[in-house]
């Protein structure tokens, strides 16, 4: 029989799981969203409404169980004096879970745990860090142009004239079709690494 074996293992042992929501309890009740797989969001969202649900009725047994699962004081300050009083109305259901889809990687399926009375709020962009070619102009105290220039343009501005192609000495073969072509020099041979060659010897 399968008794008294509810919820999922996550593959994980006992005591690796519960700090693991431990600490999934800790970043959810500090910034009132974290994002995780599906599977450990439903395992999550009613250990953290049931904290929410115990926070409500302010007591010394209360705290204790909070901080049972949330190992940080001020996290369990900041759950009866901000989040807790937010939901003195509300019968359940402080948390809900958005579908991200299949996360890049795994392929797991991803999800959002937030509470409801969450509001987005986007970051303000900070100053925007000085590139290199920035950098070059603040030094230079001007425009830097970096524009490549052909041979002949810069041989122009130096005042002299272009140098005029000179007919090349190579060999030339005559083909069998009548053009002329240019025979390829012999490549040159180094001295080689192992020594004089014993063949002539």
């Amino acid at each position: 029989m399968m008794h008294n074996r509810a919820g999922r293992k996550l593959r994980r042992r006992t005591s690796h799981r519960l700090a693991m929501f431990s600490n999934q309890l800790d970043s959810l009740m500090t910034h009132e969203r974290i994002q995780t797989t599906l599977t450990k969001a439903k395992e999550l969202r009613p250990l953290a409404e049931k904290l929410i649900t115990a926070a409500k009725n302010d007591g010394v047994a209360a705290r204790r169980k909070v901080a049972q699962w949330i190992p940080s004081r001020t996290t369990v300050k900041k759950v009866f004096e901000n989040i807790a009083p937010r939901f003195v109305d509300r019968p359940g259901g402080y948390t809900r879970i958005l579908r991200l889809g299949s996360r890049q990687g795994d392929g797991a399926e991803a999800a959002i745990l937030e509470f409801v009375d969450y509001r987005f709020e986007p970051k303000e962009k900070g100053p925007r860090k000085e590139s290199l070619s920035d950098r070059a102009r603040r030094a230079s105290g001007g425009r830097v142009e970096t524009v490549r220039k052909d041979k002949g343009e810069t041989e122009e501005a130096a005042g002299e004239a272009p140098a005029e192609r000179k007919p090349s000495s190579k060999k030339t073969k005559p083909a069998r079709d009548g053009k002329t072509r240019v025979a390829k020099p012999a490549p040159k041979k180094g001295p080689s690494r192992t020594g004089p060659s014993k063949r002539g010897a």
